[in-house]
């Protein structure tokens, strides 16, 4: 399973890397003809999504069905009360199927028919911006990973940390998450659970010190609201959603601040079971 501090070192040679990995898939079944699902929150058009399907190619058989739209912080919403249109994509690098809808949307309807087949792995991203704490509750980056989990397909999500946001760190950050995903492969994930991937702010060639497994921070964030006003009434924007009240030692964001890749496996399981006894009667 998941590996308390798993590092990657960075003078490991490329062919050993490519050795290892290929064993270790061989070794769990994971093969050239697996069906992989690509989705994401941040719209079929983001750079994060294309980074990570030029990452994970070669992997399997990727199936691209992603958001039109930017559905950032959508959580595990479907659509109920409106037809769903799915197009055709293809933008010269990344073909597949734009879905008018959330990324619960895009899993739901690629095993309802829109992959022929079963699907061996739901990946999920490349996310722009982190999703750990208590924002793997709001992300639809994670909720379309999790949507995996619940069918009992092995299921990642990636996200990555922006800094500055006029640098583009997509391929380096890509490569990285490929690194990560193939070692939680090979560790396994447990069904029904799914795995939250966040790599560290990369600006100016920082490099992550390493790979930490992490649990989820449960502090709350500082929510901040700018103000304005129109002839209609009050106006309220969030300003930060990654401004935590206390950083928590060991978590999954105090391991991405301190600048880890973090490994975190989630399982939405949401009975509370050492709660008050069942009102029966």
């Amino acid at each position: 399973m998941i590996c308390v501090g798993l590092f990657f070192g960075t003078a490991v040679v490329a062919d050993r890397l490519q050795f290892q990995r290929d064993r270790a898939l061989a070794r769990i079944g994971y093969h050239a003809a697996m069906r992989i699902l690509l989705t994401n929150d941040d719209g079929i058009d983001a750079p994060g999504l294309r980074a990570l399907y030029l990452a994970v190619k070669d992997l399997g058989d990727v199936h691209v069905i992603a958001p039109t739209q930017v559905q950032s912080a959508m959580s595990h919403a479907v659509t109920f009360h409106r037809p769903i249109r799915v197009v055709d994509h293809d933008d010269g690098v990344v073909r597949g199927l734009s879905v008018d809808g959330r990324p619960a949307d895009c899993v739901k309807l690629a095993l309802a028919g829109l992959v022929d087949g079963p699907i061996d792995l739901v990946l999920s991203g490349m996310n722009s911006g982190a999703n750990v704490g208590i924002n793997v509750i709001y992300s639809g980056t994670v909720a379309a990973a999790v949507e995996g989990s619940f069918h009992s397909i092995p299921s990642i999500a990636c996200s990555l940390y922006i800094g500055d946001w006029d640098h583009d760190n997509w391929g380096r950050a890509a490569a990285h998450a490929r690194q990560t995903i193939d070692r939680v492969l090979a560790d396994g994930i447990a069904p029904g659970t799914a795995v939250n991937i966040n790599v560290p702010k990369l600006d100016g060639g920082f490099e992550p010190l390493g790979v930490r497994s992490a649990p989820v921070s449960m502090a709350p964030t500082n929510c901040r609201y700018g103000q304005t006003a129109d002839k209609d009434g009050r106006l309220y924007q969030i300003n930060n959603s990654l401004e935590f009240q206390r950083i928590e030692p060991g978590t999954d964001v105090a391991e991405l601040f301190a600048g880890y890749i973090t490994v975190t496996p989630l399982r939405f399981d949401v009975t509370a079971r050492d709660g008050a006894s069942p009102h029966t009667s």
